[in-house]
This record gives structure tokens, sequence and C-alpha cells, in this order.
């Protein structure tokens, strides 16, 4: 995975997370629809996974050095699939635990509760941008391996 694609990743949690926290975004509004993007996007990668292993695609690039010179392209491809997979699950993680977290009732509950909740926001919401992210990026990858493959 390039250096690039790591900066920007860590650049966009630490926006997304501060934002979230600064303007108390509630990632609850959105946490179904990260559970279902996330299973539907993990069900992808494991099915592209699949479909390279032995193609004639998936032997190219393994044959074919990357722009860095040490290692494959296929191996390149796997480091993205590996992040990709761990920010999908993640996401399903985070997700899943906020809609089965029960609401909070900010005139009774405590600060401290208050507070650990709009971090866990913050935090849910980065891993979920991080994850469309490497979702974008592996589609990139992906499609520009079929047209330079055709």
């Amino acid at each position: 995975m390039s250096k690039r694609d790591k900066w920007f990743a860590f650049m966009l949690a630490l926006l997304v997370a501060v934002i979230t926290f600064l303007f108390e975004f509630d990632y609850a509004d959105i946490a179904s629809e990260g559970l279902t993007l996330s299973s539907i996007v993990l069900a992808v990668y494991v099915a592209a996974m699949m479909g390279l292993i032995g193609s004639k695609l998936g032997e190219k690039l393994a044959s074919t050095p990357a722009a860095n010179g040490e290692h494959t392209q296929l191996w390149i491809l796997r480091a993205y699939f590996k992040n990709a997979l761990i920010f999908a699950v993640a996401t399903i993680i985070l997700s899943s635990l906020t809609l089965l977290a029960p609401e909070i009732d900010s005139t009774t509950a405590s600060q401290a509760l208050i507070l650990t909740y709009h971090v866990f926001s913050a935090l849910s919401l980065a891993v979920y941008a991080v994850n469309l992210f490497f979702m974008c990026v592996t589609l990139k990858f992906m499609l520009n391996r079929q047209i330079w493959n055709a």
C-alpha cells in the first residue's frame, strides 16, 4: 500500500473524527446503512479475491512488478484488500454495537457517559469514512487492472 494512501486514510479518519466530535454528529443516524453497505462490500471483496485465484488476471498480476519495484501488483492488491477487509469488519462491529446500545437520555445521563458516547460516535464515523475510502481505492485498482488485462 502506498504511503500516500496510508497518509490520506489517516488524515481522513482524523478529520472526520474531529468534525464529528465538534459538531456532535451521531453515528446512530447512519449505523444501519453502514452495516448494510459494509456487509455487501465485504461479500464483494471475498468474491473478487476468490475470482482472482487461478485466473489469468491473477497470474498476470502475480508476475508483474509494481511501480515501486519491490513487490508484484498482486501483492499490492492483497495489501489493499487486507486493509479494506479490516475496515469493513470494523464498521460492521461498530455499527452493530451502535444499533444494540440503549439510547442515552442527555438530561439524566452523566457527562462522562455522554462524552464517551460522542467519542465512540466519532470513532465509528471515522472508521466508516476510511471504509468508504478503501472501497473506492480497491475498486479503482481492480477496474484499472481489468482494463489493463483486456
